[in-house]
């Protein structure tokens, strides 16, 4: 069994409520998010979606599916039930500065339960982890220099 978990927490120049949005959009991960080649929304509500995604690392796919939890603009939880994880969750948190910046928590654990995926699951989750908070902060400036306020927010 493979077992990732990442922390960090970083203090940024965007709003928490613009940094939830970025965080939100799934569907536009593959344009920004190293990794991610495909993430589409199958299923919505008010507060939550299901998100089928796909991973890839050279000629290397993986497929799965996650449920996303919304509590804007305070927190964004990710899980999968995927049968070939023992455990995959995603949380971030936002919280507003008194200087108008917002604190930014990212939190990854994940568990690949197939002895199969194990080198695919490391490499994925491992690199996935330590570039997942730096691709939302240059998506956001990006973004900004761009003059675009547009983020769909779900």
């Amino acid at each position: 069994m493979s077992e990732t978990s990442h922390r960090e927490s970083r203090v940024v120049a965007v709003s928490a409520e613009r940094m939830f949005d970025l965080v939100a959009d799934v569907e536009r991960y593959p344009e920004f998010l190293p990794l991610m080649r495909k993430a589409t929304v199958v299923r919505r509500d008010a507060s939550a979606y299901e998100t089928e995604q796909e991973l890839a690392l050279g000629l290397l796919a993986y497929r799965f599916r996650t449920r996303t939890e919304l509590d804007r603009p305070r927190s964004i939880i990710v899980t999968s039930a995927d049968r070939n994880f023992r455990r995959f969750g995603i949380r971030w948190s936002f919280a507003p500065t008194p200087e108008g910046q917002c604190r930014i928590g990212f939190a990854l654990d994940c568990e690949v339960r197939s002895f199969w995926l194990k080198p695919l699951g490391d490499a994925l989750v491992t690199q996935m982890a330590l570039t997942m908070v730096n691709a939302f902060l240059a998506r956001a400036r990006k973004l900004d220099a761009a003059g675009q306020d547009s983020i769909r927010s779900p």
